[in-house]
Parts: structure tokens; C-alpha cells; sequence
């Protein structure tokens, strides 16, 4: 039986560190190579993704309440329950718009 190939794998030196560890915001470079590095380019696209994101799950939480709400039958604690998920989806909807308004105009004015 051959080990030679285990032997140089389990032997070999270690890949983890041969200079290519990023420090800082160098690492914006491997992910996006030859397009722009700059926290003004990034932070924007980051907050309206995040922003985006949970606006997408609150839609969902909207959506998914009506069917708990229309599947109640009549049932008081199911009808609770389903309009007050319905109240919280429609509040984050409301704050995921407000934080759109609210970021644009703090990066317009800081950045």
C-alpha cells in the first residue's frame, strides 16, 4: 500500500499565511478586483442592502400574516395573533423606510 501522497499532504507545510492575508479594507480588492475600494463607494451599498434585506422581511411577515389572519376561522387568539403580526410588519416597513430617508441624507451630508 502507497502513503506517499497522505504523507506529503499530512507533512506539507502549512497554506494558510504565504503573504496573502489581507490587512485593513485591502481585502475590498480580492472581492471586487479593478472596481472602487473607497468606504464611500461600500458603505452605501452595504446600508441599502441591510436596508433592503429586512424590508423584504418584514414583506414577508405582511404576507404571512394575512394567511394566518384569513386561516383564523373566527378563532379570537388565532385573530390576535395575526393582527399584531400584522401591526409589527407594518411598523418595520415604516422604519426600514424612514432609515432609507435617514441614511441617504446622513451619507449626503458626512460623505
Amino acid at each position: 500500500m502507497n502513503f506517499k501522497g497522505l504523507h506529503e499532504v499530512i507533512s506539507s507545510p502549512v497554506y494558510a499565511d504565504q503573504g496573502k492575508i489581507k490587512k485593513g479594507l485591502d481585502w475590498v480588492d480580492s472581492v471586487n478586483p479593478g472596481g472602487p475600494s473607497s468606504l464611500e463607494y461600500w458603505l452605501p451599498q452595504v446600508l441599502n442592502l441591510a436596508i433592503g434585506l429586512a424590508a423584504l422581511v418584514c414583506v414577508a411577515i405582511l404576507i404571512f400574516s394575512g394567511y394566518m389572519y384569513i386561516t383564523s376561522a373566527g378563532d379570537e387568539s388565532k385573530v390576535e395573533k395575526a393582527s399584531k403580526s400584522l401591526t409589527y410588519a407594518i411598523v418595520g416597513l415604516v422604519i426600514c423606510i424612514i432609515s432609507v430617508i435617514l441614511v441617504q441624507f446622513v451619507l449626503a451630508k458626512v460623505l
